[in-house]
């Protein structure tokens, strides 16, 4: 029987309830998530009030041994969109929740005081976090971890969630996070702290043997894919290059798509040769595509943190122009521990900057950084953000609302739906995942749609077909119904059809994020439908 745990935070109320034929109709993670949403949220519900619902979902296959099976959603009515907020993390969070034997935890209401929760397989506690309130996400972590468990995993907000800063993230355990479109915030709407899980159950199959057959070609699948060596080598780094080669980087607030020193500062090979300390993996997964890093001379030497992700080299290296791997990270790690999404954080500091560069901020009595790569006036901005204060209290609005409070910056704003835009400026390429920018449920968004075929060097035809940059073989190979091959690619295979590999591709990812696999392309491009259908109990 799959389980989820609904609490009410006003009352203090745990229900346990039977979610069996959620996971056999919604799958589980994502999908379950968002029909719980739809069915529990009032219509026009305040993101910020006490009737919304923060859903934190394990995805179906999460706690098995299937690779990179270590995935879990977190949804709400986003306070940054104000519309459908969802967003995914890795780590161990996951399996210990299904160890613990849920699935998902739906969280409703208000605690009059500071909360947080711990769930020690089927014992559940509210317990008081007042002297939790105001610690940083590590610092909290590390006092539930002395006083409850080393192997307890632990989601918490740090100061910004608590200010409610619209666009806070959920940290998962030291580095990770559920990042984007404002999760952080909801969670300290409702005064809830922390959620610390551990579990020393197991997950159960119907029949261990086939099941342990096909974990073996599942893991077989992933490992001789022709993308494994490079994504486990630089990670998600492998686009840093490409990007900027195109033209396509962030760089300084989207006006700047390429950068001469690109390679030599931020890009994959310097980070490969200079920091790159050792590789790090998720539960179950074998790809290990992020990695430790450590300085190892300069001024910052010996310093040391998880990273480098595209994201972070991106936001912080191209969109505001710094140069230093090791301010990049310091940068992240403010971020991780006021508890903020990397990418909205960076995006209000981007249009501060190019607001203040015209003039707009001395109008309205504001301060903030004028000059491109100033490490100290974007940290200190991050901090302000993250306190809410100074100028820093109307960054924390995020960019859609901030833009309105200062006449004419409006064009400097970089938005979708609310949602800042991350990584990638989407003039340097149409494709596939630039339509997806705009289509996809989250707003401003990167991962939510992503071509099993992309890619970047690829040539686009006109708006409607790009170049299949891969061998018929490879197509012929993809994992992809057949009927559907033929609508995107044609028959010979001679173009890709972006808008309809846009819809699939956005379908193919929502059914990974649901099962709790993890889409880095040796799982997205080897472990699609045919291959859950076929051999799994879906």
């Amino acid at each position: 029987m799959t389980k989820l745990i609904k609490i009410d935070l006003t009352d203090k109320k745990v229900c346990i309830e039977d979610a069996t034929h959620l996971q056999r109709d919604y799958l589980g993670g994502l999908g379950v998530n968002t029909k719980l949403l739809v069915d529990l949220t009032p219509p026009n519900v305040d993101p910020l009030g006490p009737a919304n619902n923060l859903i934190f979902g394990a995805g179906t296959f999460v706690g098995t041994l299937l690779p990179t099976a270590a995935r879990t959603e977190l949804t709400s009515k986003s306070p940054l969109s104000n519309r459908f907020g969802t967003s995914n993390s890795g780590g161990l969070w996951g399996a210990a929740l299904k160890f613990a034997g849920f699935s998902h935890i739906v969280l409703t209401g208000k605690s009059p005081t500071p909360v947080y929760i711990t769930i020690d397989n089927d014992q559940i506690k509210i317990e008081d976090a007042t002297h939790l309130w105001g610690l940083n996400t590590c610092a909290t972590v590390d006092w539930i971890k002395r006083e409850k468990g080393k192997d307890y995993q632990v989601a918490s907000i740090g100061p910004a969630g608590e200010k409610l800063v619209r666009f806070a993230s959920v940290q998962n355990n030291y580095h990770g996070a559920w990042g984007r479109t404002g999760m952080g915030a909801v969670m300290g709407s409702k005064n809830l702290k922390a959620v610390a899980v551990r579990g020393t159950g197991e997950v159960k199959v119907a029949d261990r043997r086939s099941f342990a057959r096909i974990m073996t070609e599942a893991f077989k699948k992933v490992i001789n894919h022709e993308s494994f060596g490079y994504t486990h080598r630089y990670g998600s780094m492998v686009v840093a290059d490409p990007y900027n080669k195109i033209g396509a980087l962030p760089g300084n607030n989207f006006t700047n798509g390429y950068f001469n020193d690109w390679v030599d500062t931020r890009g994959r090979g310097v980070f490969e040769r200079k920091y790159k300390e050792k590789d790090l993996a998720c539960f179950s997964c074998p790809v290990a595509c992020t990695h430790w890093t450590k300085v190892k001379s300069g001024i910052y030497r010996g310093y040391e943190n998880k990273g480098l992700e595209v994201s972070f080299v991106l936001e912080f290296g191209a969109k505001l122009g710094i140069k230093e791997i090791a301010e990049i990270l310091q940068c992240v790690e403010v971020c991780n521990l006021y508890g903020m999404d990397v990418v909205s954080a960076s995006g209000v500091i981007a249009f501060a900057i190019e607001a203040n560069q015209h003039g707009l901020l001395d109008k309205s009595g504001m301060e903030a950084p004028e000059i491109w790569g100033d490490f100290p006036g974007i940290i200190k901005l991050l901090e302000n953000i993250g306190l809410r204060k100074d100028i820093g209290n109307l960054l924390a609005e995020g960019l859609k609302i901030a833009s309105l409070e200062i006449p004419g910056s409006d064009q400097y704003a970089m938005h979708i739906k609310g949602v800042e835009i991350p990584v990638r400026d989407p003039r340097g390429k149409w494709d596939v995942w630039t339509l997806g920018y705009l289509t996809n449920t989250r707003g401003g968004d990167s991962l939510r749609t992503r071509s099993p075929v992309d890619n970047l060097y690829g040539e686009v035809r006109n708006c409607f077909e790009e170049e299949i940059a891969v061998s018929e073989d490879a197509i012929n190979n993809l994992d992809m119904p057949k009927f559907l091959k033929k609508e995107i690619f044609g028959e010979p295979p001679l173009t890709v059809d972006i808008p309809k590999m846009a819809k699939y591709s956005e379908d193919l990812i929502t059914i990974i994020n649901a099962t709790g696999l993890c889409i880095r392309p040796p799982v997205h491009r080897a472990l699609a439908p045919n291959f859950m259908q076929g051999r799994l109990p879906l």
